[in-house]
């Protein structure tokens, strides 16, 4: 089952908070994107969408897609503005993805893979202690209390906090202060 995501149309922060949450540096992630088959008529954004937000956060950027025509224009324009070489493969060649999880982890990346394909299955060759697995379509992220985004990461779910919610507690708690007291 599909669900739109209504989160898409300003997904830097969701993106910026879930690597927080995940203890993840931006410059540091190798994004892998998985391309949906098609652009569906009444989502308020698509997966090129998406990239042009958190395109100049990025250091390293992977496109799986059956359209590499798509993100041509994009990768030239990334290319030529931030430096970033955005590498177009066709969706065959994650098949080969198997064999490579547990050994491509490295210590100075951390992989992030947003699948936006609206059929099939979880792409559970993917979930691993190497990646991150975040299905932008496959199950439905909820708004939770006070404005949080409950975000599913595989089979977990992250739960992001609000940008209004993050400025009321910039400081410490009643605990921190009176462990921190002298």
């Amino acid at each position: 089952m599909s669900y739109s995501n209504e989160f898409l149309r300003n997904f830097r922060p969701v993106f910026l908070a879930i690597l927080k949450a995940q203890s993840f540096r931006p410059e540091r992630v190798e994004l892998v994107v998985i391309d949906e088959e098609r652009s569906h008529v009444f989502e308020p954004a698509d997966v090129r969408d998406v990239l042009e937000q958190i395109g100049d956060d990025l250091n390293y950027l992977t496109v799986y897609t059956g359209r590499p025509a798509y993100f041509s224009a994009f990768a030239e324009r990334m290319y030529e503005e931030n430096g970033l070489v955005v590498m177009v493969f066709p969706k065959t060649r994650l098949s080969a993805w198997e064999g490579q999880a547990g050994v491509r982890e490295t210590f100075l990346t951390r992989k992030v893979i947003l699948d936006f394909e609206w059929e099939g299955a979880y792409r559970t060759e993917m979930i691993c202690a190497a990646a991150t697995y975040i299905p932008i379509h496959k199950k439905p992220w909820k708004q939770g209390e006070n404005l949080d985004i409950m975000v599913p990461i595989g089979y977990n779910t992250v739960i992001v906090k609000s940008m209004h919610h993050q400025r009321e507690k910039l400081g410490r708690d009643r605990f921190e202060e009176a462990f921190y007291e002298n």
